[in-house]
């Protein structure tokens, strides 16, 4: 993940409900750094109140006022801290290479360093169920060290996710009761598949704080899935918990915008949020109240998930819209383009469509400027400001051949586009420079010849551009051709900026005769507006074309807005 999607996917957590969003090591990396420097005034005040900053304890036989991570620490300016710290015997005398003295004044010492700044602070005692098997005086003494320097969290980890649910349970259970004034947590691997029931049965053993990752990511095989422990723990167990209904109609929503920032593909067998959780088969058809309650365990909608089913031609001409809601700003935005009923005719049409297509894997999560533009598109009063009507582009290497020290020289390329412009713009455009040449009289016989000249050109035509631009890449080279010829009638153009482009491929077991799937971001740097487009083809650079037409096309569209609510 770049800086700028832990950026996004840390505004999206908050505004799921997110209690805690642990964002990285800012001393282990500069994009760790980055993040923590840019997230206190880029995130909304709520989002960065939920940020914790992930680091260890002091290095052994140094003061902590005088350790450098733990300074980095601090400086992040992070309300809330977790701690790494040993718990199991073997790795203080085998990896830290220390007295078991001293790692518990290395806990003592940071815990205590850090809460008398006001921070507030999580240890992550770190293989504790295996150092509690092996040594059990030793695993509670680390935590009494964490617990007299006053720490917030006791966080029991299963590190290498050997535990089974029921012997973490009552391990768990008796920390609960040894420190019954300390708030306890958990965090566990997915090493043998028992994340999830590990940590559920954690919370029955006393925690009430989970660590884990959304879809389940992490390292090796994984963290404990969030996904499938939210909804557990609410709908199933009905235990305490932060998030509940209505909140978790966000879950599946949430899953696929995290898969669509790290660029994988959604599980679609994932338990609650993947594509093929509720499937309508031919003796439970899905929707039917009496059906449902013998086949499903609840209805799609409490996660924000759907029944799934083959779509057919005779699925996208259904009439039958009641699944199917548009809000009312899009329906606000369209409303120059026609009646509401007509427009909520197409639109309808058009969110069937995107839900097919996200049954087959070609999800818009994360891509609401091209929905947006689909609906507009559906629409008969709806004109684009601009249509392609040909383009091409030419990709060079330089410096082949020239001993360049084993560094083969970056591709240039150089795009041609010929598009057609709405003749009212270009109108428009002509008008307003003639006004800036000449005194008043010449300026009344140019406007009345242009007068003239404009009636003979007819307004369904429009008028035709023809640009050429280089760049350091096919799609480098058409973004800056296009800019370059719009730019001119459409002045705002010269404020966009390509953020991110993402690549996905659909279909993996094609081959080299896969449909990549293409996601450009957008950022406005006038107003700091960021939307995303996202194109299909079998052709990697018409997918980017159209999803770089569909980014300024979204632009020109919804300009006005950016700017109203900037200011």
């Amino acid at each position: 993940l770049s800086c700028e999607d832990k950026l996004r996917i840390a505004a999206r957590l908050s505004k799921f409900g997110a209690d805690y969003i642990e964002a990285g090591w800012p001393g282990s990396n500069p994009k760790d750094a980055e993040f923590f420097q840019r997230a206190h005034g880029e995130l909304s005040p709520e989002a960065w109140g939920k940020v914790v900053a992930f680091g260890s304890t002091r290095y052994k036989n140094i003061k902590v006022e005088d350790d450098k991570q733990v300074q980095m620490l601090v400086d992040s300016n992070a309300r809330v801290v977790t701690l790494v710290g040993k718990s199991w015997d073997l790795h203080v005398d085998e990896v830290l290479e220390t007295t078991r003295e001293e790692n518990k004044d290395m806990i003592r010492d940071t815990v205590r360093y850090l809460r008398a700044k006001g921070i507030e602070v999580m240890l992550d005692a770190e293989h504790f169920y295996d150092g509690y098997r092996a040594n059990p005086a030793y695993a509670i003494e680390c935590l009494a060290a964490a617990v007299e320097a006053n720490v917030d969290w006791l966080v029991l980890c299963d590190t290498n996710g050997g535990s089974l649910p029921w012997e973490l349970e009552e391990m768990t259970r008796k920390v609960a009761t040894l420190f019954p004034g300390t708030k306890i947590g958990v965090h566990c691997h997915n090493d043998q598949g028992m994340a999830v029931a590990n940590s559920l049965s954690a919370v029955r053993g006393g925690a009430s704080l989970i660590q884990g990752t959304v879809n389940g990511y992490g390292e090796r095989t994984g963290n404990a899935n969030v996904m499938s422990i939210l909804p557990t723990l609410a709908l199933s167990m009905n235990a305490p918990s932060s998030i509940r209904e209505p909140t978790l109609a966000g879950l599946t929503s949430l899953s696929r915008y995290v898969d669509e920032q790290a660029n994988q593909p959604s599980n679609q067998v994932q338990a609650y949020v993947g594509g093929a959780a509720w499937p309508v088969t031919n003796c439970f058809p899905g929707g039917n109240a009496k059906h449902d309650a013998v086949e499903y365990r609840m209805p799609p909608e409490t996660v924000g998930n759907a029944y799934f089913m083959a779509p057919t031609s005779s699925d996208l001409a259904d009439d039958d819209d009641s699944s199917i809601e548009i809000s009312k700003e899009t329906l606000r935005s369209l409303s120059m383009y026609g009646e509401e009923e007509d427009i909520l005719v197409n639109a309808t049409r058009v969110m069937r469509i995107v839900r097919s297509l996200s049954q087959k894997g070609y999800f818009f999560e994360g891509a609401d400027a091209s929905v947006d533009l689909m609906l507009r598109r559906a629409l008969s009063a709806y004109k684009a400001p601009f249509e392609i009507i040909d383009y091409n582009v030419l990709v060079w290497d330089e410096g082949l051949g020239e001993d360049k020290g084993g560094v083969r020289q970056a591709s240039q390329a150089r795009a041609t586009v010929k598009l057609r412009v709405d003749q009212q713009v270009v109108n428009r455009y002509v008008v307003k420079e003639l006004r800036k040449l000449g005194d008043l009289a010449s300026d009344a016989a140019n406007l009345a010849s242009l007068a003239a000249s404009m009636a003979s050109n007819s307004p369904l035509s429009g008028t035709e551009l023809l640009e050429v631009a280089e760049g350091n890449g096919p799609v480098n080279a058409l973004g800056k051709c296009l800019v370059k010829a719009l730019v001119p009638l459409f002045p705002s153009l010269e404020f966009v900026e390509l953020s991110d482009y993402k690549v996905r491929i659909l279909d993996n077991e094609a081959a080299t005769g896969a449909v990549p799937r293409v996601m450009i971001e957008f950022i406005d740097s006038q107003t700091g507006r960021r939307w995303t487009t996202a194109s299909a083809d079998s052709n990697i650079i018409t997918a980017s074309m159209n999803a770089l037409v569909d980014g300024l096309e979204y632009m020109l569209e919804h300009r006005n807005t950016f700017v109203e609510r900037e200011n």
